[in-house]
C-alpha cells in the first residue's frame, strides 16, 4: 500500500522503498513480487502511449496521465528485487516491456542523447524543483541513465550501459556550474541554454544515480554533508538553492549518507527530519509539513536505517 486512505495499490518509485522494507522485515519479497508482476501481466494498458508503464497499477488513471520518471523506477526496483531474491523469472517476464519502454524514451532523446520535452507529468518531488522540468530536466536524465545501466546489467546489454555513461558525461558537462548541478535547460532559438535554477534535491539525484560521487565532486560533497540537511532550515548559506522536501529529496539524502558510511550523521538527521512527525501523529508523512498524506508507505524505509540494514 501507499497511503491506505487514498490508493488501492502502490505507486512506482514508492515500491522501490517499500519493497526493500518488506525484505528487511521478512527476508522475503512476496508482496513486492505481486506488485511488480501487476505491471507485467497486462499485454497493454489502455489510455497510455505505446511502451509506457502506468504510474500506479491496477488503479491506473483513465485520463491518460502518467509519470515517465516512475516507469524508470520500475527498472531500478526490479534490479534491487532481483539482487535480493535471485528471481530471474521476473527478469524474463519483464524483458519485452522494459525494452518497449526504453524504445519509447529513445524518441525524445536530443542531439546530446538527453531526454528533452518528455511528455507526461515530470515528477521530481514536492518542491520548487517541480517547476524546473522542461525542456531538459537533469534529475530526470540522471534517473534515466541509472535505469539504462540497471537494464543493461539485467539483460547483459553493454550498449545500454555505454549509453548510460554517455548521458552521465553529458550531464556533468552541461548541468554542473562549478558549484552545483543546475536543474534544467531550455531551448531558445534552437539552442539549448542552461538555466540558473538550482534545487537541493537535484544534488541528491546526482549522487544517488551515480552521476556524481564524492571523488568526482569533493567540494560539492563536502557542502552537502556539512551545510545541507535539516540544519539548513536554520542556517541557510545558499539562498539560491531551493529546499528539498521529504518525498523524495530527504530520503535520497539519507540513502546517500548511508551509502558512503556516514551512519552516525544519518541517524542524527533522521531524528531532525522525522521526530516531530512521530510526536504529532505517530506516523511519518509524505511532506515535511502536515497538510497532506500523513501516513505514507514509503516512509517505512526508516526501518532499514534504524536496524542497520542496507
Amino acid at each position: 500500500m501507499d497511503c491506505p486512505s487514498r490508493e488501492r495499490a502502490g505507486w512506482l518509485c514508492d515500491g522501490y522503498f517499500t519493497g526493500h522494507v518488506e525484505h528487511v522485515l521478512t527476508g522475503r519479497n512476496d508482496t513486492e513480487h505481486d506488485f511488480l508482476e501487476n505491471f507485467l501481466l497486462p499485454k497493454r494498458v489502455e489510455h497510455l502511449p505505446k511502451g509506457m508503464l502506468p504510474m500506479c497499477y491496477p488503479s491506473e488513471h483513465m485520463d491518460g496521465g502518467f509519470i515517465p520518471n516512475w516507469a524508470m523506477w520500475f527498472i531500478i526496483e526490479l534490479d534491487r528485487y532481483v539482487a535480493e531474491t535471485g528471481d530471474r523469472g521476473m527478469v524474463d517476464l519483464a524483458e519485452r516491456k522494459i525494452y518497449a519502454l526504453l524504445e519509447y524514451f529513445s524518441q525524445y532523446e536530443n542531439e546530446d542523447g538527453l531526454l528533452e520535452r518528455l511528455p507526461g507529468w515530470i515528477f521530481i518531488e514536492w518542491s520548487k524543483a517541480a517547476e524546473f522540468t522542461q525542456d531538459v530536466n537533469y534529475p530526470t536524465n540522471m534517473l534515466y541513465a541509472l535505469a539504462l545501466e540497471k537494464a543493461g546489467g539485467l539483460y547483459g546489454d553493454g550498449t545500454l550501459i555505454a549509453k548510460a555513461e554517455r548521458i552521465r558525461a553529458c550531464i556533468r558537462q552541461s548541468s554542473y556550474d562549478g558549484e552545483f548541478f543546475t536543474d534544467h535547460a531550455v531551448r531558445k532559438s534552437g539552442v539549448l541554454t542552461a538555466c540558473r535554477d538550482i534545487s537541493e534535491v537535484c544534488q541528491y539525484y546526482a549522487f544517488f544515480t551515480g552521476t556524481a560521487t564524492p571523488e568526482l565532486y569533493p567540494a560539492l560533497w563536502k557542502k552537502l554533508v556539512h551545510e545541507f540537511g535539516p540544519i539548513r532550515k536554520k542556517e541557510n548559506k545558499y539562498l539560491n538553492v531551493w529546499f528539498a522536501n521529504a518525498f523524495i529529496g530527504n530520503y535520497l539524502r539519507l540513502i546517500v549518507l548511508d551509502r558512503y558510511g556516514l551512519r552516525e550523521q544519518l541517524l542524527e538527521e533522521s531524528i531532525d527530519y522525522f521526530e516531530y512527525m512521530a510526536d504529532k501523529t505517530n506516523t511519518l508523512w509524505e511532506n515535511d509539513t502536515d497538510y497532506a498524506s500523513c501516513n505514507h508507505g514509503f516512509a517505512s524505509y526508516v526501518i532499514c536505517w534504524i536496524i542497520g540494514c542496507k
